[in-house]
């Protein structure tokens, strides 16, 4: 059946209407799309925005002093690796596995509930509260009275920041370095989406019992100078999703709906013809 068939049986103003309640859905989704990605502008999506082409922020480093549950790794050199080696927890069967966060974890020591590591043949030491250089220094007097010319490092290696939200690759991510920004932080997770809302980050801290929470706003300069723009161990970032994403990703659904409007008219028009 042709078209000059169809329109002897159903009349010549049926094919011309359901031409038109076709054109005016594809019509309707185009303006809808066209209005959905015009939502994003360079105001909405780049970071440090200023209209100086060189900026000097000063730094506010605020260092970390350690906590019970941190995981510190201590390890002592000596020119007699044997005797060393009573005050290493690492030893050669293991000692290939340290690029491994559990094995980290296993081979080094937590500072208990109290603030204490117990350091072989050393015993105790209060910890909590100070600065990894100064539990470094803390440390080299101790195993001095016993070795000489003795080398300790000290590192953290519980430096973990967890990033959430609207970004490409969501999780909790290892910090193998002595500090950390909040932008090597985004970097780690894959930077944000473009529907992630710069001027709303959330920064959520644990300090002691109690946990802050920050909005950091990512478009503003200052942000460096932020005692915010270094982050902690066991740090979240949780970016929001804007509006805009929300309609985008309802994007879909529109489509299908306003398809299916357009075939109920068709479908009604041929039955009142």
């Amino acid at each position: 059946m042709n078209i000059t068939n169809l329109k002897d049986i159903y009349g010549t103003e049926l094919w011309p209407r359901a031409l038109r309640a076709r054109s005016m859905s594809a019509f309707y989704v185009l303006v809808l799309s066209l209005l959905l990605s015009s939502c994003y502008s360079s105001k909405n999506i780049d970071y440090l925005q200023s209209e100086s082409q060189e900026m000097l922020v000063n730094l506010s480093k605020s260092e970390y002093l350690v906590q019970p549950n941190d995981v510190l790794s201590v390890k002592v050199q000596s020119r007699d690796p044997d005797q060393a080696a009573f005050f290493n927890i690492t030893t050669v069967e293991n000692r290939n596995l340290q690029a491994n966060p559990a094995s980290l974890f296993l081979n080094g020591y937590t500072v208990d509930s109290q603030g204490t590591i117990n350091l072989a043949i050393v015993g105790e030491l209060k910890v909590a509260n100070k600065t990894v250089e100064e539990i470094r220094n803390m440390v080299q007097q101790e195993i001095d009275k016993y070795l000489l010319n003795a080398l300790v490092t000290v590192k953290l290696t519980s430096f973990k920041v967890s990033v959430l939200g609207d970004v490409k690759n969501p999780g909790t991510n290892y910090i193998y370095n002595t500090q950390a920004t909040i932008f090597e932080a985004l970097s780690a997770a894959g930077d944000l989406n473009i529907s992630a809302k710069r001027k709303k980050v959330k920064l959520i801290r644990q300090l002691g019992e109690k946990s802050i929470v920050v909005n950091l706003d990512l478009t503003d300069p200052a942000i460096i100078n932020s005692p915010y723009y270094f982050l902690h161990p066991n740090d979240v970032l949780y970016v929001e999703t804007s509006k805009a994403n929300v309609f985008q990703s309802n994007l879909g659904v529109f489509s299908l709906i306003l398809s299916a409007i357009s075939t109920t008219i068709l479908v009604l028009s041929f039955n009142s013809n």
